[in-house]
């Protein structure tokens, strides 16, 4: 008669156990836990570059709205070479934006440059910064 090996028959003294030993567990864990912070890692930089690109963008309208706003004065005053500082809120921001106005060599043609910072991180560099030329002849 022939003998069947089962393979969960323990009749065999050199047959071994199937399933997983500790060391395989520890092992197999220690894997998923760095892939899980290595995701979790991922997320976080994902994040913060998402509200990042938030406040540029705001940033950006902030500097558009103020340029926009300069060219309707420009409509009614005479425009002068000078530096001037406001804060505007938008966004749930505070932001402090300061507008230079310089000559160039065209008459009654100047180049203005708007530059955005978060007010509560005044030591940080500008968020947003749009040069163009502004005039108040038509």
């Amino acid at each position: 008669m022939r003998r069947i090996n089962h393979p969960l028959s323990t009749a065999d003294s050199g047959a071994r156990a199937c399933g997983f030993t500790l060391i395989e567990v520890v092992i197999a864990l220690a894997i998923v836990a760095i892939a899980v912070l290595a995701i979790a890692e991922a997320m976080n930089r994902h994040t913060q570059a998402a509200a990042g690109l938030e406040q540029r963008v705001l940033a950006l309208n902030v500097a558009s709205n103020q340029i926009a706003l300069l060219r309707h004065d420009a409509k009614i005053n005479r425009v002068k070479a000078g530096t001037s500082s406001e804060i505007v809120k938008m966004g749930g921001h505070q932001w402090r934006t300061r507008s230079i106005i310089e000559k160039t060599e065209v008459e009654r043609v100047f180049l203005l440059t708007v530059t955005v910072k978060d007010e509560q991180q005044s030591d940080q560099p500008a968020f947003a910064s749009l040069t163009t030329a502004l005039s108040d002849s038509f």
